[in-house]
């Protein structure tokens, strides 16, 4: 590791973290505004986090592929179409996967009618539990969790960090609005004229089919890194939520 990359992270576990976050932002944000708006195809991955993003982007060639780019500052400004368009056209990509775009999905697929979008799937208690595990590593990494704060916020009103200190309603309010996100989620990309749904698990038989969709070829498959977190905490929705009150909803897409 160099020192340039040790020194952002202890960085990244300081009260800087995010005075510097908000100074690279505003600095990448005025480049953002100065690109003129043009037509960039790029394919999306946008099912929420979580879901396998970081593989999809990073089995291409990262010259052309990019997981989350500019993601504080997409994040403060995701809702805003004419900062969308030019930041496409500042990326320049081929595919992106930013799981953040998917409480927008409807919008943003209006934005960009022509785009593929991707959605990939997964259980929806598994992915809970990945989400709750991958905050406690993040509360470890980074002093400001931006994420919690300008994502998941607007999901529900607890911070996924602070779930195993919650009391026994305020866990059943946290679990029943991740699994309405989830539920809202994929039942919208359903109705996205672009958008496809795959399973998390069948990615990887799946390659020549996501090759065709992204129009690009899969150089990375040995070192794709997939982000999962170490030491998984065991967790199930459905000891805080009554699974029936979700069955018929999450039936619609096999689970």
């Amino acid at each position: 590791m160099g020192l340039a990359v040790k020194t952002k992270k202890f960085l990244a576990r300081t009260p800087l973290h995010r005075p510097l976050l908000e100074l690279n932002s505003a600095r990448r944000y005025r480049q953002v505004m100065r690109t003129p708006i043009r037509d960039v195809r790029t394919a999306y991955c946008i099912s929420p986090y979580k879901t396998g993003t970081s593989f999809i982007a990073n089995m291409f060639d990262l010259s052309v592929s990019a997981h989350e780019p500019l993601y504080h500052l997409t994040l403060k400004h995701m809702h805003n179409p004419d900062f969308l368009q030019r930041r496409k056209a500042f990326l320049d990509l081929r595919v992106e996967a930013s799981g953040h775009f998917a409480i927008m999905a409807k919008e943003f697929s209006a934005l960009f009618p022509d785009d593929d979008l991707l959605f990939t799937i997964r259980d929806p208690s598994d992915w809970l539990g990945s989400c709750l595990d991958h905050a406690a590593v993040m509360q470890q990494r980074i002093h400001y969790h931006f994420g919690g704060k300008l994502f998941w916020r607007k999901v529900t009103r607890y911070a996924s960090n602070d779930f195993y200190r919650l009391g026994d309603e305020a866990q059943c309010e946290y679990v029943t609005d991740m699994l309405n996100f989830w539920v809202r989620t994929y039942r919208t990309a359903r109705t996205l004229p672009k958008a496809h749904i795959i399973r998390l698990h069948e990615v990887e038989e799946k390659i020549e089919w996501l090759e065709h969709l992204f129009n690009q070829k899969a150089v990375n498959l040995k070192h794709a890194h997939r982000n999962t977190s170490p030491g998984r905490k065991p967790f199930s929705a459905w000891d805080y939520v009554n699974k029936a009150d979700f069955a018929d909803a999450i039936g619609e897409f096999g689970y």
